[in-house]
């Protein structure tokens, strides 16, 4: 009987999920230009990874010309 009565007592209220403290304010202000940040840097990820192909690709025509050149030098660096 005794688990009733305490189901019965007035509960305290909940506390707030969080306070509005001016902390808290900038902390939430800084989350959203932080979640903008990324959604900008998403929408152009499409391109960077296109041109770090191809920057790799031009990279390794270097190389292979370097290595090509040498070889016809007679190996000389």
């Amino acid at each position: 009987m005794r688990w009733i009565s305490r189901l019965l007592r007035r509960r305290p209220e909940p506390a707030p999920k969080h306070s509005e403290t001016p902390g808290h304010r900038e902390a939430e202000r800084a989350l959203s230009r932080a979640r903008q940040a990324r959604r900008e840097i998403e929408a152009h990820r499409p391109v960077v990874e296109h041109l770090a192909a191809r920057l790799a690709n031009e990279r390794q025509k270097n190389h292979f010309a370097e290595l090509f050149r040498s070889a016809l030098e007679g190996g000389r660096n």
